[in-house]
């Protein structure tokens, strides 16, 4: 079974193990990169680490309080618009190798486009890191896998505290500013594209856990899928 995918962060530069799927996202992200897009810029590979550009901004647990506001939602669709669009016109190397299949399609989507993966700056969301999880597929995989975060679903009164939201927040505001700030123009069954997906994820944990990827693997020995297995609600 792989080991834990140790970070370390020294002088602005970040290091990981490699994976399978390490040098298509260099590829991926050295694209993005060129572009001037917000991503991590690719370094290379020392040994048995990936090496990367530390982005700028304040991400992890202090996202939370950023995204808290409804106009850092709009930001943060506005963002995941921007680097779709911009993967558009990315070639991949022959081979190309993703951590779960790809759904095919001219887009790339992030896969874990959620508050703590992105960099924020006095609300403002600037950057986006951590694309393991990065697949050709229809871009509503990436707006429904934010929304259930954002919104957010499945959320009791000790959560949102954490996350600096009042009892009183209005999800189906921060929904339509995601929405708004992603130009999304088409239909949207908002309930039933989280639901879709959020199913997808407990899946794709489960094809990566089997595979013996961490920390994937040690939640599928704990159970944590079939405890996911829920309907998403909101508050």
């Amino acid at each position: 079974m792989a080991g834990e995918r140790r970070v370390s962060i020294h002088g602005g530069v970040v290091r990981r193990p490699v994976a399978p799927w390490t040098d298509t996202v260099h590829s991926l992200l050295a694209h993005l990169h060129a572009a001037g897009l917000p991503v991590p810029e690719p370094l290379g590979v020392e040994g048995a680490q990936e090496v990367l550009r530390l982005v700028p901004g304040e991400a992890g647990e202090q996202a939370w309080p950023h995204q808290s506001l409804i106009s850092a939602v709009r930001s943060a669709g506005s963002l995941l618009r921007a680097l779709h669009l911009g993967t558009r016109s990315w070639v991949p190397p022959p081979g190309a190798r993703w951590a779960v299949p790809s759904e095919g399609g001219s887009t790339v989507c992030h896969g874990d486009p959620k508050p703590t993966n992105m960099a924020w700056r006095d609300g403002v969301a600037i950057a986006v890191f951590d694309w393991d999880m990065a697949r050709p597929a229809p871009e509503v995989s990436d707006v429904a896998y934010a929304l259930y975060w954002f919104a957010p679903f499945d959320v009791d009164e000790a959560e949102l505290r954490h996350r600096h939201l009042s009892k009183t927040f209005d999800a189906h505001a921060r929904i339509e500013a995601f929405l708004d700030g992603y130009g999304w123009t088409g239909p949207l069954d908002v309930m039933q594209a989280v639901a879709d997906r959020r199913e997808q994820a407990v899946k794709e944990v489960v094809y990566l856990g089997e595979r013996g990827h961490m920390p994937h693997a040690a939640w599928v020995d704990a159970g944590w899928p079939d405890r996911w297995r829920t309907e998403p609600r909101l508050p």
